[in-house]
């Protein structure tokens, strides 16, 4: 019987001449196993030593890092002795790979199609028709309407949840023993991923895959993991089946992604202006697309936002909270309809132009060049006035980067060598440089860990309280829109199907999509014993057969 993965006093630092007079290891006395069949979720605060687990187990580590003790097995094979060639079989074939980051690991120039084709050839020796015959079951596995127009896709025509979607395929495309999945649906709703979940259960119980999966959200995966493994500063702090670590948590660590998870609602508004700033009547857009009948990015959207305010933007992958952002930004015009700028705000005499309107992106990695110490990234947007000297750059900066609770010594650094917090701080202190009257916070904290996200989103509302900023928050994530929230705005495939007061809209949502989000929103614990039955009710037009039946788990 095939024994699974298996680690044992695992030690993971830094080579001798990369980083003088650290004795810290990265990860220290590492055990860790997952059985064929069995679903293990590690989990652990940014910089825990999670992502460096994985990596050691594909024997990808970074060239200044190595193994310097234990082993590591997989179903009886010494991948610590396996050479260059074992290791590529290995990676692909009996480990399948889901990142956290689709779209950086797909080439930019390479159809989705080409990318399921290799490693189908290379581990079932699958060429020609019978190979694209597999890669559109695959997808449409992987919850895709359209398979066939996924194949012919490149990667920057798919949203964040169709690249994890269809990264999904390609992770499953070599039949896997074990799959390696580091916080593959963060950047998903909560529908998507329940069903991105429930999928990867049906191949677990099925093929009897084992699943190593890499995240911070424990309430979602307590209702698929066997096992919960809690990981702090590098080693082990606590492990267990998932009811025992969840209801009876022993260590300080565990406790606070529970605490950090169940995020209250927020307070109601007692003096937001009305005065309205922004102002869309029937904003359509639509981009060109080799599908016949695509629907509309967003049609006759019609929404207010006010001085002040809060306004959370709920939706899906592709229900065109991206599209929306860019249009209020002037990144993009919208076919029809109108998007009004209002005079005589607080910031602007003359209305809301150019700079008044700032975007924190979902991705910090994307915002700064990693050729560049970030303290020439955050001066680009300076050098734009005229009027402001080299020192008035250095003071300004310095000022912000305080302002977002950072030490100006990272200044220094280039953007690899900062955690996802620390570099989210800094994309909203490069959107703080030029006063803007409105922030648009796009999926700002989905890839962070739920003790960095409510450390980021109690910032961003310290900011607006201090600042008077007006925020957008668009997410996925029914708490953060909850705990930052005025009001709620709703798109579905494009149309806004709800406006409604933040208490208003989680005690009684009206429109059939939003009672599905409400569904998926359940503060910990309530989640972790509620989650298979969301999974089981939940679904999205046209994707076929993701969520399982009781017959097939």
């Amino acid at each position: 019987m095939p024994e699974g993965l298996i680690i044992e006093k695992l030690r993971v630092g830094h080579r001798a001449d990369s980083r003088q007079g650290s004795p810290t290891p990265i990860l220290s006395e590492m055990d860790l196993s997952v059985a064929p069949g069995e679903f293990v979720a590690l989990v652990g605060t940014s910089g825990s030593g999670k992502t460096m687990t994985a990596l050691s187990v594909l024997g990808l580590l970074p060239p200044q890092i190595h193994v310097e003790s234990g082993s590591i097995r997989l179903g009886g094979t010494d991948l610590r002795a396996a050479g260059e060639a074992e290791l590529n079989r290995v990676r692909g074939g009996r480990i399948g790979m889901l990142f956290q980051q689709p779209k950086r690991m797909f080439n930019p120039r390479r159809t989705i199609g080409n990318h399921l084709a290799e490693p189908l050839q290379l581990h079932r020796r699958l060429r020609g028709r019978s190979a694209r015959m597999q890669a559109l079951d695959l997808l449409a596995e992987a919850g895709f309407e359209d398979p066939a127009w996924c194949a012919r896709a490149y990667p920057h025509q798919l949203s964040g949840g169709m690249a994890q979607r269809a990264m999904l395929a390609v992770a499953m495309a070599g039949r896997p023993e074990l799959l390696l999945a580091d916080e593959p649906t963060s950047a998903l709703d909560k529908v998507l991923e329940l069903q991105i979940l429930e999928l990867i259960g049906r191949q677990r119980h099925s093929h009897g895959l084992g699943v190593l999966y890499i995240t911070h959200d424990l309430a979602t995966v307590s209702a698929f993991a066997d096992r919960v493994v809690v990981m702090e500063a590098g080693s082990v702090q606590e492990s267990g089946p998932v009811r025992t670590v969840l209801d009876s948590p022993r260590t300080t660590c565990t406790k606070d992604l529970l605490r950090a998870s169940a995020l209250p609602a927020a307070p109601a508004p007692s003096d937001i202006p009305s005065r309205t700033i922004l102002d869309l009547q029937g904003v359509t857009k639509r981009f060109r697309s080799t599908r016949r009948g695509a629907r509309p990015a967003l049609e006759g959207v019609s929404l207010d936002f006010r001085e002040g305010e809060i306004l959370g933007i709920l939706g899906q992958s592709g229900s065109g909270k991206s599209t929306l952002a860019r249009l209020i930004l002037g990144l993009e015009t919208p076919e029809s309809g109108s998007i009004t700028r209002f005079p005589g705000t607080k910031h602007n005499r003359a209305g809301i132009t150019g700079t008044e309107v700032q975007l924190v992106f979902q991705e910090p990695h994307d915002v700064f060049d990693p050729r560049m110490k970030l303290r020439t990234s955050l001066e680009a947007p300076l050098l734009q006035r005229p009027d402001c000297t080299a020192e008035d750059r250095t003071a300004r900066i310095v000022e912000v980067v305080r302002e977002v609770e950072l030490d100006p010594a990272l200044l220094d650094r280039y953007p690899s060598q900062c955690s996802g917090g620390q570099l989210q701080r800094l994309t909203i202190a490069r959107a703080l440089l030029l006063e803007p009257a409105v922030l648009i916070c796009d999926e700002a904290t989905s890839a962070l860990d739920a003790v960095t996200q409510r450390k980021v989103l109690d910032l961003l509302l310290r900011l607006h309280r201090d600042r008077q900023l007006s925020l957008i928050m668009i997410s996925h994530d029914m708490n953060v829109i909850r705990y930052m929230s005025h009001r709620v705005a709703v798109l579905f495939q494009g149309a806004l199907v709800e406006v409604a007061p933040t208490a208003e809209f989680f005690a009684r949502p009206r429109h059939g999509h939003s009672k599905e989000l409400v569904a998926a929103a359940l503060p910990v614990p309530q989640a972790a014993r509620a989650c298979q039955h969301v999974a089981s009710t939940i679904r999205v037009p046209g994707v076929r057969d993701l969520v399982g039946s009781p017959d097939a788990r």
